[in-house]
């Protein structure tokens, strides 16, 4: 498992930078993407996990994921995730969607993900297809652990809209 290159404290920049805020309220400052540190480690998980699929001769089989509002089935959600993996050339199993209500409950507690780790750790997909980071989990650690999990186990997570869109300011 590959550790963290993300740091939790704050250097000299961080602290310099808080009071530039605090002494030029007015100022224009474009946040950071906290998904978008850990995009490249996320990405070059993925690509190891279908190389090696396909090394051993087989297309990377991946379940789809996706949260409801209302109790209504996310239908245009994993319909995206299904043709993001069929744009892969990754197979999705039958019975291999999974949904959670819209919540904030972590992603350790929510029936649907339970079952789809369950698949994964039992070897019957890759990797799983969710449309941004946001469905696995809005708290990065969250986030960064379930990386972690999947990266433990040779699986990994695919974004149909990825965390970093080149060509954009």
């Amino acid at each position: 498992m590959r550790q963290s290159t993300a740091r939790s404290t704050q250097n000299w920049m961080d602290r310099e930078r808080a009071d530039r805020a605090r002494l030029y309220p007015d100022e224009v400052r474009v946040a950071a993407d906290l998904y978008g540190s850990i995009a490249a480690g996320r990405r070059e998980n993925l690509e190891r996990v279908v190389a090696q699929a396909r090394a051993r001769g087989r297309e990377p089989q991946v379940c789809l994921y996706a949260l409801s509002i209302d109790g209504q089935v996310p239908r245009a959600s994993l319909d995206a995730a299904a043709n993001y993996a069929e744009r892969q050339s990754w197979h999705v199993g039958p019975k291999q969607s999974y949904t959670d209500p819209n919540g904030a409950t972590a992603p350790k507690g929510r029936p649907g993900w339970g079952l789809l780790r369950e698949q994964i750790r039992a070897g019957f997909a890759e990797g799983v297809v969710v449309i941004t980071a946001a469905v696995v989990s809005c708290r990065i650690d969250d986030y960064r652990r379930e990386l972690g999990w999947f990266e433990e186990h040779r699986r990994f997570v695919a974004l149909v809209a990825s965390e970093i869109i080149r060509g954009r300011a």
